[in-house]
């Protein structure tokens, strides 16, 4: 009978051990579980209510976000950066939906969002220079009465005061 490769009887060895199984199947499950945090985080979902639906304290669902935005990248704002773009991702295409669905309020929406996508991948155009208040408006004076004449409507008219006695 043949000998057994060196791999299978590795394999072999690895399947056998009860305590090498429950070790992987419990990273497996650690593994699951931060990935469902982290998409619920991104959907929308407040840190406390993930903690609830977790059967864990929110200190530690703080814990597990930080870490996990710490292995994806390096510089922790770029991390929140991506989670907001993840975020209006989402909303953008439930938006879009709704614009195609015939709902006219959600083409405002769509552009808002477009707005801010922009604006984290930094296409939003430059501030325009602070520019100074228009001036008040000027309200136009009402038209001049014309004069009065200098003689009275009674011109070439006497007068006739009571003489005294």
């Amino acid at each position: 009978m043949p000998k057994p490769a060196a791999n299978e009887s590795r394999a072999k060895k690895k399947q056998s051990n009860p305590e090498r199984i429950r070790r992987a199947a419990a990273r497996r499950a650690t593994a699951t579980r931060k990935l469902r945090i982290v998409e619920q985080l991104v959907a929308g979902m407040s840190v406390a209510r993930i903690a609830q639906a977790e059967n864990r304290s929110v200190r530690r669902v703080r814990q597990i976000i930080a870490e996990t935005l710490d292995k994806r990248e390096s510089d922790p704002p770029a991390g929140f950066v991506q989670l907001q773009i993840a975020r209006l991702n989402d909303a953008m295409m439930v938006a879009h939906t709704r614009m195609i669905e015939g709902d006219l309020r959600a083409i405002d929406r769509l552009v808002n969002l477009v707005r801010e996508l922009d604006r984290y991948h930094g296409l939003r155009a430059p501030a325009a220079p602070a520019q100074a208040p228009p001036a008040p408006r000027q309200i136009a004076a009402p038209p001049a009465l014309p004069l009065p004449d200098a003689a009275p409507e009674t011109a070439g008219a006497e007068i006739f005061l009571p003489a005294s006695a």
